[in-house]
């Protein structure tokens, strides 16, 4: 049967298609755009029942390495293909479906192991979750649902981590690339995945439920300071509290914590705040070292970046909460913040502090007996004590200089004003 609908859409005559010599009468116009908009919808359909047909068919190659290889990374990216082109209504409801079966048929592909299939399936569902066609939204919306649901029905119904930590992770990033994002639309679409949890009778006797509200709880959260940070992109230090109250909101995620860190050490890298940029650094470093240590990777845990700020226990609040268990931090990481880290000390001035931040490196790099990098390290470690012995000396090093202002009263603002300036 199949072989019979790729032979009939092959024999269609061009002539019967995209023909510009056709009539231009509203009628031909009409008939030729409902002629090409039913022959894609058809081509759809047929592609969408040929990878069905393979996907049985080949099943064994497609699930080997837990479906993370070269054959099964081909056949998704078809069915993604189908999401990211403009599709008929009825053609989109189709690839849900088919997105549906692939989900079941190879759960390991999207739960376990790397995470970027799972994460382009969230981003592209969560784009279709703001279409202008409420049938498109509710179809997308009970497909990220079906997607939660069976990640928590694969861990034996304990938690859906990878699928919770990918939409948070695709909303921050639709948020820079989709306009229009977070509004009406796509809270509806929130709506329906929250109902589509309190309606669901297997799932009445877990902890399901809540943990979808907590999920679009969090995504609101992210919408609405979005939106206040374009309100304030002007303004550098509205804006850094802005995002310092974002990062602070995933302590228990600690992805998320460190790319709003991150964005935190960009913005004050952009103004010149070269100090606080170090500080965010530091914050950095020491959350995945935390993290680190609490999987048994590396010995010292945040507390040994006490000695460079007291504000670094905020790192100690972090929650074996949703994300722990799907961050992909190692020691390797670590290695290359704390010298992000040392560099941004170096940049800031602040000499004194690299020694602590080498203190952490240098064992690991004696424990791989790598001398070049040693080498490196102790001749900074020289240049940065040789700064600081300059400056004790010379008392020249120009670092930030902060006042608070504050009026104390009833007396109003103008009338201090007039009194500070009338003698000028």
């Amino acid at each position: 049967m199949m072989h019979a609908r790729l032979q009939q859409l092959g024999s269609l005559d061009n002539s019967l298609t995209f023909n510009h010599s056709y009539g231009h009468s509203d009628a031909d116009v009409l008939h030729q755009s409902l002629l090409e908009a039913n022959i894609a919808t058809e081509v759809c359909l047929t592609a969408l029942d040929t990878l069905s047909l393979f996907t049985l068919a080949f099943k064994n190659q497609l699930l080997a390495d837990h479906g993370h290889n070269p054959l099964m990374k081909k056949v998704f990216d078809v069915y993604l293909c189908f999401l990211q082109k403009h599709q008929s209504e009825t053609a989109l409801k189709n690839v849900f479906t088919a997105l549906r079966s692939l989900i079941y048929k190879f759960p390991s592909t999207f739960y376990e192991g790397r995470a970027d299939m799972c994460a382009a399936l969230c981003y592209e569902i969560l784009k279709c979750c703001n279409s202008k066609l409420s049938s498109i939204r509710t179809e997308a919306s009970q497909l990220l649902y079906f997607l939660m649901r069976n990640n928590f029905d694969y861990t034996g119904k304990k938690s859906f981590v990878r699928t919770h930590l990918q939409v948070i992770i695709s909303v921050s990033q639709l948020i820079a690339d989709v306009v229009g994002i977070g509004g009406t639309r796509f809270q509806q679409s929130l709506s329906i995945i929250n109902n589509c949890a309190n309606s669901d009778r297997l799932i009445k006797h877990t902890s399901f439920s809540s943990d979808v509200k907590d999920l679009t709880k969090r995504i609101r959260t992210v919408l609405m300071a979005t939106a206040q940070m374009k309100e304030h992109e002007n303004d550098p230090e509205m804006l850094v509290d802005l995002q310092y109250s974002l990062a602070k909101s995933y302590a228990s995620t600690p992805e998320l914590r460190k790319t709003w860190l991150d964005s935190m050490a960009r913005i004050h890298v952009k103004n010149g705040d070269l100090s606080e940029a170090a500080m965010c650094y530091v914050h950095v470093t020491a959350l995945v070292a935390e993290y680190l240590t609490r999987k048994g990777v590396f010995r010292q845990g945040c507390t040994a970046f006490r000695v460079i700020t007291p504000n670094i226990d905020e790192e100690a609040s972090m929650m074996e909460d949703v994300g722990m268990q799907d961050v992909h931090f190692n020691e390797d990481v670590l290695m290359e913040l704390l010298e992000q880290c040392a560099d941004g000390l170096w940049k800031a001035e602040r000499y004194e502090l690299i020694a602590d931040i080498y203190k952490l490196i240098i064992p690991i790099y004696e424990k791989r007996r790598d001398f070049e990098r040693l080498a490196h390290l102790y001749d900074t470690l020289h240049r940065a004590y040789s700064k600081v012995t300059e400056v004790m000396h010379s008392g020249r090093r120009l670092l930030g200089t902060y006042f608070r202002v504050a009026f104390f009263g009833q007396v109003s603002l103008l009338s201090i004003l007039q009194t500070v300036l009338s003698p000028l």
